[in-house]
């Protein structure tokens, strides 16, 4: 984690949600994928949960209570 990893992390899982073609998108295709470029929102969500467990319980409910919206999108 590094100054900034959270806020990252929580955009590019954002713009994955908010894809309107998100579904298509193949996490095992080899080569460059717009993903690949931009980073892989897997791993953008699954940072945003380690980040989440490792907080207070006060920020991490306001942290969860954001990516929880998207996770309904999704």
């Amino acid at each position: 984690m590094w100054p900034g990893s959270v806020e990252s992390a929580f955009i590019r899982w954002r713009a994955f949600v908010h894809q309107p073609n998100r579904r298509l998108w193949d996490y095992d295709q080899a080569g460059c994928t717009e993903w690949a470029c931009c980073g892989d929102p897997a791993q953008s969500r699954d940072h945003l949960e380690a980040v989440m467990l490792s907080m207070s319980r006060r920020r991490a409910r306001e942290l969860r209570t954001l990516v929880k919206a998207l996770d309904d999108d999704y």
